[in-house]
């Protein structure tokens, strides 16, 4: 365990505060005021320039992504940007012209990726959404799916594949004990695991996996006047349509009628990917594995304190979804 993941919450947002600053010196940017706007999977920073521009800087703490991934979720957001369907963030070049930056933080002992953009005006939707942003974020889901089934990044950039049930490079659920998991909890776990690794065989076998965003929910959507835009492609990489739909839907499920309307934003583009009604309750059921498998090994302090109420939410969810077959957020 790192120095670093030892630290307070607010401990952290000051030495990554730090760190922003310096890696702005690669921008040619100095800064006139700097806050934090969120601190989990990756660290993200409002900052005024000299100049009065206003920026976001994200720097990806917790994601283990290699700077090829990287590379091509820049030009994925650079082509979304030019074909003007889907608003999203637009990557500001460095002073080498590059859409990111790779950047030593002491504390952690490597190098983070950071990639800043142009402040978007709005507000973050989070968990109230309107009938009409639940549609538009269906219909917007469906855009991202089809220029994705098409779209490649040029050089040596390349998405990580995710067509599986932890979509991580290194996993940590299944691969050493956890004491914080209960002996009931990770039974269940591994058959969620085992049944979930089957179904992406089936679907596998049926088309080939694709581009998807996959982490569109509505802390990832910013709404202002009657316009949508959607933040962090930091999770986008090869995987399903179907495995798309079931995250989002995995937010939702508190209440079943927004699902309704958020597909029909979806069809209002094109037809649901082809499935059986229990393969996408089981994909959405199968997210509480890969948010375990983030906060047993997150360095976010906020995040790591969370994982006791996590568990315990969890094994109420996976007991009820082994037993009836639908997955609820149980608390």
């Amino acid at each position: 365990m790192s120095e670093y993941s030892e630290m307070s919450q607010e401990e952290q947002i000051a030495l990554l505060e730090e760190f922003a600053i310096d890696v702005l010196a690669q921008y040619g940017l100095s800064v006139s005021k700097i806050e934090c706007v969120n601190h989990a999977f990756n660290t993200t920073f409002k900052f005024t320039s000299t100049e009065n521009d206003t920026y976001a800087l994200r720097i990806n703490t917790n994601s283990k992504k290699w700077p090829e991934h990287i590379w091509a979720e820049v030009q994925w957001l650079n082509a979304l940007s030019e074909q003007g369907l889907v608003r999203a963030p637009v990557p500001t070049p460095n002073l080498q012209d590059e859409l990111f930056s790779n950047h030593y933080f002491f504390y952690e002992g490597g190098n983070l990726n950071v990639v800043v953009y142009p402040w978007i005006e709005g507000e973050v939707v989070e968990d109230h959404p309107t009938d009409e942003q639940l549609f538009q974020l269906g219909k917007t889901m469906a855009q991202l799916q089809q220029f994705g089934l098409t779209w490649r990044p040029t050089g040596y950039a390349n998405f990580l594949a995710i067509d599986n049930s932890l979509v991580v490079r290194y996993p940590v659920l299944f691969t050493s004990p956890h004491p914080e998991i209960s002996p009931e909890l990770y039974l269940m776990l591994e058959e969620i695991n085992l049944r979930t690794e089957k179904l992406f065989e089936s679907l596998r076998e049926r088309s080939a996996p694709q581009l998807i965003h996959a982490d569109l929910h509505f802390g990832n959507v910013i709404w202002r006047e009657g316009q949508m835009s959607i933040l962090d492609f930091d999770d986008a990489g090869i995987g399903f349509p179907l495995q798309d739909l079931a995250i989002a839907l995995y937010y939702l499920r508190e209440d079943k009628e927004r699902e309704k309307i958020l597909i029909s934003g979806f069809l209002s583009v094109a037809p649901l990917p082809e499935h059986e009604p229990w393969e996408l309750e089981l994909l959405i059921a199968s997210r509480s594995l890969v948010l375990a498998n983030y906060l047993l090994e997150t360095s976010t302090a906020k995040d790591a304190a969370y994982l006791p109420t996590f568990l315990t939410n969890t094994e109420k969810r996976l007991r009820h979804y082994l037993d009836t077959g639908e997955f609820l957020l149980l608390k």
